[in-house]
């Protein structure tokens, strides 16, 4: 089986709260998520989620499954491909308070499956990262 990890992190010049409230607002990811340009669905454990994927130019669907919510802290899903023999992703955002009212947003996923290595290449890592800048951007916006 093939495991790999990505794992982003950046600081956001906002309180948890405020960076929560743009990370579980699905219906705006549209306007301003580069990975994620759609999301529908329930964020509590057991419930689905219907995202739609931006990676390497192509978009795909993909229905993943809620497994961790803890308000203002952490966010998880998982999503598989053929019962994850394929593809299983475990995506996971965590939220921690600084001293000084930022916060560390950490977005990491763990990918499993025979398409990880396909899926998790060199430049993988870039669609995190522009994701976690968009979120910034967006919170830094709202609460400035």
């Amino acid at each position: 089986m093939f495991i790999r990890a990505i794992h982003t992190e950046r600081v956001v010049d906002a309180p948890p709260e405020a960076v929560w409230a743009v990370l579980t607002d699905l219906p705006s990811y549209g306007a301003w998520n580069p990975q994620v340009t759609a999301a529908t669905g329930a964020l509590e454990a057991g419930a689905s989620v219907d995202l739609t994927l931006s990676y390497r130019g192509r978009e795909r669907s993909l229905t993943a499954r809620v497994t961790d919510v803890v308000p203002e802290r952490r966010l998880q899903w998982v999503g598989t491909v053929a019962d994850g023999w394929l593809f299983e992703g475990w995506h996971t955002f965590e939220l921690h308070p600084l001293d000084d009212g930022r916060t560390r947003f950490v977005n990491r996923e763990r990918v499993s499956g025979l398409l990880a290595p396909l899926v998790v290449r060199g430049d993988a890592a870039a669609g995190y990262e522009a994701m976690n800048r968009a979120l910034a951007e967006r919170v830094e916006r709202a609460d400035g």
